[in-house]
């Protein structure tokens, strides 16, 4: 395991010189099953303009908590050597989830808090801004709880909160055809994955983004790389679109 980090270490630090020099945007995706089903970072980077200079990287597994991520030396040594200029994170569906008594203490004593806080802290050492995206439960109310809790996470963190739960169950009333949840019933479907790819984009790129978010290559449901980095190739084929162009704007802007 160390002469592995060591390699890594030694990797990183080549590219990260390579494009410091080049103005390119490295982007570090953080997550779980939420982050990798159908492929979010791979959706997100063919956002790009053409000629525009981005690489994305992903580190998730099924199942992991931001607490794992915290206790993983591979991390550690990615966000310290990367070169990245944003890092997104994502916990786990529910963990943030803060209810009444939660919302008395303003947040404070969630678990995922001080996970996320010690994450954005490595991640600005390295040199990135730090973004929190969120995730969603099952009605209104379960929102509010969950969405109380991302705020304060995000504030306590010092980073900027993506907003996906109300704005999702608001798109799923308007648009019910489309393919919000996928066949398991518990992971995002193409047009979760692609609202929350389109508002990544516009948190990150402050502009609102109007391409169809595809993914190059297979679109996978199981981590394509569970116990590594995963450079997003965006070359790869086939191409698969989540969704159809004329429901880009309202995925990116909400409702």
């Amino acid at each position: 395991m160390r002469r592995f980090i060591a390699v890594l270490f030694l990797g990183l630090c080549t590219v990260a010189a390579a494009q410091a020099g080049q103005g390119t945007r490295r982007v570090l995706f953080i997550g779980n099953s939420i982050t990798y089903v159908n492929d979010l970072p791979n959706a997100f980077a063919s956002l790009a303009p053409e000629g525009t200079r981005l690489e994305v990287d992903m580190i998730a597994s099924g199942g992991a908590s931001l607490a794992d991520a915290v206790r993983d030396p591979l991390i550690a040594y990615t966000l310290a050597k990367g070169g990245y200029t944003d890092v997104i994170l994502q916990e786990r569906g529910g963990d943030a989830f803060c209810p009444a008594s939660c919302q008395q203490k303003s947040g404070f004593g969630l678990p995922a808090m001080q996970s996320a806080k010690e994450l954005a802290r490595m991640a600005r050492a390295g040199g990135a801004r730090v973004f929190y995206l969120g995730t969603w439960q099952w009605d209104r109310e379960a929102n509010r709880a969950l969405e109380f809790g991302e705020r304060a996470i995000a504030k306590a963190s010092q980073a900027t909160y993506i907003q996906i739960a109300e704005p999702r169950r608001r798109l799923m009333l308007a648009h019910p055809g489309e393919a919000w949840t996928h066949a398991d019933g518990q992971h995002p479907g193409y047009a979760t994955t692609a609202m929350m790819v389109l508002r990544i984009w516009g948190a990150l790129f402050d502009v609102t983004p109007t391409a169809v978010p595809c993914v190059a290559g297979e679109v996978h449901y199981r981590a394509p790389r569970p116990n590594g980095v995963l450079h997003i190739d965006p070359s790869l084929t086939p191409r698969t679109c989540l969704v159809p162009a004329g429901i880009v704007p309202e995925l990116a802007g909400g409702i």
